[in-house]
């Protein structure tokens, strides 16, 4: 089992048991429960705008995926909630980098743990941590009615830790508790150096460059509790 899932799998059994484990007081606020939220994600990415492939052309500035995240509320304060939680989000981004049957597309998965500190009257603020696992390929993808042929150029995977902050919009109207959400994430991880991987087909060539964060992820969707 590697690192990354053994910290995943020890962020969600502390989450269980400390939820489990809580009775509030009467002096306490009561929970306000799980709480969960999916999204469209537009990753904004310039290490990988800036990449110098050998083949023509540059990836987009910003990608589109899907996201989701449930959170268990492990412990309350005066003024805040702690909830632990786990996190995932698939996405890709575009280019006009040419290959040798499409262009290249740039796919990413990130799953993870994370920590999520409410803030409020409503608890519809907070400050987001989290660590988790974010592997990346390139690869040539050409999709049609008849199937999809893909040819990947390059991939690698490395453990990738975000600071961002969310706002539950919906949620923090008079007597709603779930609606508009609006969330940024800033990722931070390593991918090291892009090198081709297809001695015979090159597109990125012997080195496009080094990819690293800060990786800006934009999040819009539904959230409820």
């Amino acid at each position: 089992m590697k690192y990354w899932q053994r910290i995943g799998i020890a962020i969600v059994a502390l989450a269980l048991a400390q939820f489990a484990g809580h009775s509030a007081t009467a002096d306490e606020k009561p929970f306000a429960g799980i709480r969960g939220d999916i999204s469209l994600d537009l990753p904004i990415w310039p290490s990988l705008t800036d990449l110098e492939p050998a083949a023509s052309g540059s990836f987009d500035s910003t990608g589109f995926g899907l996201g989701a995240s449930v959170h268990w509320p492990v412990a309350q304060f005066t003024n805040s909630d702690l909830l632990l939680g786990i996190d995932g989000t698939i996405a890709a981004t575009d280019s006009s980098i040419s290959g040798t049957f499409a262009d290249l597309l740039a796919r990413q998965l990130y799953l993870g743990g994370s920590i999520k500190w409410q803030f409020g009257d409503a608890r519809n603020v907070s400050l987001d941590l989290g660590l988790g696992y974010h592997e990346l390929d390139m690869a040539q993808v050409d999709s049609n009615w008849r199937g999809s042929v893909e040819n990947e150029q390059w991939s690698e995977s490395t453990a990738s830790a975000f600071v961002g902050g969310t706002w539950d919009i919906g949620a923090g109207r008079s007597d709603h508790d779930s609606g508009l959400m609006l969330a940024l994430r800033i990722h931070f991880a390593d991918f090291g150096q892009v090198v081709d991987e297809d001695v015979f087909f090159t597109v990125l060539g012997s080195d496009a460059g080094k990819l690293d964060g800060p990786l800006y992820m934009l999040r819009i969707g539904y959230s409820s509790r």
